[in-house]
């Protein structure tokens, strides 16, 4: 996600604006009379499709905006918050993140979002805004679908559906509407959704670059036909955290980058599939791309090689949450 832009209008507000941009990780801009010029700063985010959190009344960010907001697949999620950071408004991009944006503020602060989005009123999430561990495949079929949910129709999902029923969505196996939930990347009918239960394991040499890991995984994900979009985490020992070459690879995916220790690894040492000798005498472990995929459930796809990289992928029965796997580098 890009940097959110994060502003307050006047003093009354600049605590909460503060709060907001710490746990966001973001610059806070305090503008206003006397400070800060608020226009410039919100027309160049919204230009570069960055979240825009503005505390300040709704009206005030709006006239921000202006007239020029482009059409409604590529807004960015734009956010008016309360002074008291009681209520949390989604003015724009409601299924691409601020809705979940509203309501992370609203329960950080213990106030209300105020979401309007017809579909949201009847469900817990839209379906090109789905909850974390799920990506949609084909966001172009969003809307149809949804149109047609309203008028009544149901869903046929092929795939594990118990997270769209408690969601409120009518799910049937005699529905009209196809969704498949799959981590493979295949063209088809339906609106497709990608489920974040793969981790990547890598091992590799000091003369890896980041090039030949993003190359070898690319290759190792699109012969098996795995979508990038399901892929939670890369994974490596513990030795390797600081890599830059597996660092720069998750980066170019996306993806977080989660280690184990040598401890760790070697619990997985009978369920390997391509133990090495030479690779425990030199490291004390058989193996390790195998070995921390593995951590995922099973084994998915066995060990893969390039000149200084090795490639392994795990799958998970359920989404994969990175902040509990592993550690973070």
């Amino acid at each position: 996600m890009k940097t959110p832009l994060v502003f307050s209008m006047g003093l009354k507000g600049d605590r909460i604006a503060r709060h907001i941009a710490q746990l966001l990780g973001s610059p806070v801009h305090l503008c206003g009379s006397g400070r800060d010029d608020a226009a410039p700063l919100v027309k160049k985010a919204y230009a570069e499709r960055a979240p825009i959190v503005g505390v300040c009344a709704a009206g005030v960010l709006i006239r921000l905006l202006g007239t020029d907001l482009g059409d409604k697949v590529s807004e960015p999620p734009v956010l008016a918050v309360s002074a008291d950071g009681k209520i949390a408004v989604p003015l724009l991009g409601s299924h691409r993140g601020a809705n979940a944006l509203a309501r992370w503020v609203a329960e950080g602060f213990r106030g209300t979002a105020a979401v309007t989005s017809f579909s949201d009123t009847l469900y817990d999430f839209s379906l090109d805004d789905p909850p974390p561990g799920y990506a949609v495949g084909n966001p172009e079929a969003v809307r149809p679908v949804m149109a047609a949910l309203l008028k009544g129709e149901k869903l046929n999902v092929e795939g594990p559906s118990g997270w769209l029923s408690l969601a409120g969505y009518p799910v049937d196996p005699k529905g009209s509407l196809l969704l498949r939930v799959t981590e493979r990347a295949e063209a088809g009918p339906g609106l497709l959704v990608h489920p974040k239960t793969l981790v990547v394991g890598l091992g590799c040499s000091s003369n890896a670059e980041s090039a030949e890991v993003i190359e070898l995984v690319g290759q190792v994900l699109g012969s098996e036909g795995l979508s990038p979009q399901s892929v939670a985490a890369f994974a490596t020992i513990e030795s390797h955290g600081d890599a830059e070459a597996i660092r720069a690879a998750a980066l170019h995916f996306d993806v977080p980058l989660r280690v184990f220790t040598r401890r760790e690894i070697g619990r997985e040492k009978a369920r390997l599939h391509s133990p090495s000798d030479a690779v425990e005498e030199a490291i004390g472990v058989p193996g390790v791309c195998e070995a921390v995929a593995l951590k995922a459930g099973a084994l998915l796809v066995p060990k893969r090689k390039s000149e200084h990289v090795t490639c392994a992928v795990g799958r998970a029965d359920a989404p994969v949450d990175p902040r509990r796997f592993g550690k973070a580098v």
